[in-house]
């Protein structure tokens, strides 16, 4: 197997996946305590996976903290629109730990020589596109003012620190897409009001007037690119938002995260760091087929595969508990998922990240 600092160091558009070569060993419901042995690191997804954005899921810690105790090197690798150090926040609030912070000091733990949890979010890397101006694609031409859907909490600070400026769709260069919560623009006063609350008829209207701007519509920034969530609740979620613009005709949609090449590439400098070497053994750890098992795929890691997250109702499991559905549930969810992507499948399963 192919390690991404490998591909990384090969460079990543000189590599292509081989969606097929999983199958043929994938391990079904395996553990944790037994993918320990197998690999020097992982790619760990956090929402659905370990926690559901506020408490860790019951064994979550205790199975991460093994893994650190092991000398495994961990990697949170984050398709939220938050910047890494809300991430860490909210790890060491829920026990996890120790971590790096955004000056790369370690935080949090027992003070033991482990190696320290170290986070890649969507949202950091886009922020700090928006603020180099020498970042490159897909950066690239954006401007300076941006109509933001967003989280409806931190996005005035995300935009102004990031060197943007909020700005009505009829002023936008872009846009930007954090989540579907709030919208940052469309208030009655850019002072006092610049928000207001989402909602699908204003998206379909400044998605239309996006459109009207320019020919293929304004540039499309995806700080988020999921579809949904991992609870399996119908909320918006900013995948959706892009193909939406896609089917309206939008011709310039960017996606930062899973699974883009962008933020493999960034873990693999996390890797570096820590100093791995090119033959270390790396696996993706998700609960989503289409975001972390395809996109480990394509950067040629393993994947493993937990059952309990967004497609929990598909398997008939409940959702964060490390119960196994049913074999032939399971092998119907990924041969249909093989199906449609050309063969890609995960390297394991496992019903839940507990030890």
């Amino acid at each position: 197997m192919l390690s991404l600092l490998a591909v990384a160091g090969a460079g990543w558009h000189g590599v292509q996946p081989h969606l097929s070569r999983m199958s043929p060993r994938m391990s079904l419901l395996t553990t944790v305590g037994a993918l320990a042995e197998q690999y020097d690191a992982f790619l760990l997804d956090q929402f659905g996976v370990i926690h559901d954005g506020k408490v860790a899921y019951p064994g979550a810690v205790e199975a991460v903290s093994m893994l650190q105790r092991a000398g495994k090197k961990i990697v949170i690798i984050s398709n939220s629109s938050r910047r890494k150090s809300d991430t860490v926040a909210r790890l060491l609030a829920m026990g996890f730990g120790p971590c790096e912070d955004e000056s790369g000091s370690v935080v949090g733990g027992s003070g033991g020589d482990e190696p320290p949890i170290s986070v890649v979010t969507s949202g950091d890397i886009v922020w700090e596109g928006l603020h180099d101006e020498r970042a490159g694609d897909p950066f690239d031409g954006l401007g300076i003012r941006c109509f933001v859907f967003g989280n409806g909490d931190d996005d005035e600070e995300y935009v102004r620190s990031s060197g943007k400026v909020a700005a009505p769709m009829v002023q936008a260069d872009f846009m930007l897409a954090r989540g579907l919560f709030s919208l940052l623009g469309a208030g009655p006063d850019l002072l006092t009001r610049p928000a207001i609350d989402y909602s699908p008829e204003a998206e379909a209207e400044l998605l239309q007037a996006a459109m009207a701007r320019q020919p293929g519509g304004l540039p499309l920034l995806v700080a988020n690119p999921d579809e949904v969530r991992p609870d399996g609740k119908d909320s918006p979620m900013p995948g959706q938002l892009a193909r939406r613009y896609r089917e309206l005709g939008a011709t310039d949609i960017r996606l930062v995260g899973k699974p883009y090449p962008l933020i493999y590439e960034r873990c693999n400098v996390a890797l570096q760091q820590a100093g791995l070497s090119a033959d270390a053994r790396i696996a993706a750890v998700g609960d989503s087929l289409h975001h972390d098992v395809l996109g480990a795929s394509k950067a040629n890691v393993d994947s493993v595969f937990v059952c309990g997250g967004v497609h929990y109702q598909a398997l008939g499991v409940p959702q964060a508990q490390a119960a196994a559905p049913e074999p032939e549930r399971l092998t119907a969810l990924l041969d249909d998922f093989a199906e449609e992507t050309g063969g890609c499948k995960p390297t394991h399963a496992v019903a839940g990240f507990v030890v």
